[in-house]
């Protein structure tokens, strides 16, 4: 019998583990505690700053806000991704282009674990679940691109 569970770690545990944070999955070694006195936020970032691929790359910035849950670069991160899903020439896309601000709004506000706003007038409401799902996907794989990044080359530093 295993006392650990196989399954894999959040987002947010996998974050703070890369942060120093957590060993919630981990035994501890033997240690000192100096670090405690950073705020836990300032870790976060500091870690995730090594999943930053270029000066435009939104992915840390979203990371940072999951593993928070606080809305701290809701402009820059829904700048991007309305500006990834204009983009977009599907079919879908292009009959709500108007509203591709709402859904960049929207799917932030998922990922960071809030409930999805109501469809805006003039859209459909299937069709405004799939782009709010879409926009979420995309910020989500940004946030798991940035932490693997970071973790990568925080083994290479160390």
């Amino acid at each position: 019998m295993t006392t650990f569970d196989t399954s894999r770690p959040s987002f947010r545990e996998r974050v703070y583990a890369l942060a120093g944070r957590s060993t919630w999955r981990e035994p501890t070694s033997g240690g000192t505690t100096h670090l405690r006195s950073i705020p836990a936020d300032h870790m976060i970032a500091a870690a995730l700053s090594f999943g930053r691929r270029s000066p435009g790359d939104v992915g840390p910035d979203i990371a940072i806000d999951m593993a928070t849950g606080i809305a701290g670069h809701y402009g820059r991160v829904c700048a991007a991704l309305g500006r990834a899903l204009g983009a977009d020439r599907s079919r879908l896309v292009r009959r709500n282009r108007a509203h591709i601000g709402h859904v960049s709004m929207a799917a932030y506000s998922m990922v960071l674990g809030r409930a999805c706003p109501p469809a805006p007038e003039g859209i459909d409401e299937d069709e405004w679940r799939d782009l709010v799902a879409g926009g979420a996907r995309v910020l989500e794989q940004l946030a798991e691109e940035a932490l693997s990044l970071a973790a990568r080359r925080a083994r290479r530093v160390a």
